[in-house]
């Protein structure tokens, strides 16, 4: 569930420690995003993210894609679609509590031109006033695509634990 590649999946053996997991996922291969885009992200070939949205999943190929996280591990980022301001606030503090210290949060919503067509109303100032509540700061935005752009959230260093 929630695995880009087949390569994915082959490496999923060593995170999940099963192969009825890997089995399970046979067949659910996505086109895959240009080779640099993980890194681009923040993401490491190999590290874990969680990406609800199936359709932001090809960007991180190369990673370990889940589509929860883990019960009791944490992940190197998370990659959300809200749709709506309330659900920044909402998911915003869960999806911290599972990334790494050096982790990241990708946050990815339209371009002002694409908000009314896309039926999103999540605005950058949006994201700002919620996540500046927070320990999070942006600190990169990246074009998704020609309607959407993300924003990444992160600890900054000084604020890290070790």
């Amino acid at each position: 569930k929630g695995f880009v590649s087949e390569y994915n999946c082959r490496t999923a053996i060593n995170f999940t420690g099963g192969r009825e997991r890997v089995e399970a996922c046979r067949g659910r291969w996505s086109p895959m995003a240009a080779p640099d885009f993980l890194k681009k992200l923040g993401g490491k070939p190999g590290k874990v993210l969680v990406i609800p949205d199936a359709d932001l999943r090809p960007f991180a190929a190369g990673a370990t894609v889940l589509a929860e996280p883990p019960k009791r591990e944490k992940v190197q980022g998370v990659a959300v679609r809200p749709r709506r301001p309330e659900e920044i606030a909402r998911d915003l503090h869960p999806h911290r509590a599972v990334i790494h210290e050096d982790g990241f949060i990708w946050t990815v919503i339209p371009k002002r031109p694409a908000m009314e067509a896309l039926g999103v109303d999540v605005t950058f100032e949006d994201l700002l006033e919620i996540a500046l509540r927070t320990d999070l700061v942006d600190n990169k935005t990246l074009a998704f695509s020609d309607t959407e752009y993300g924003i990444r959230f992160v600890v900054p260093k000084h604020l890290r634990r070790a």
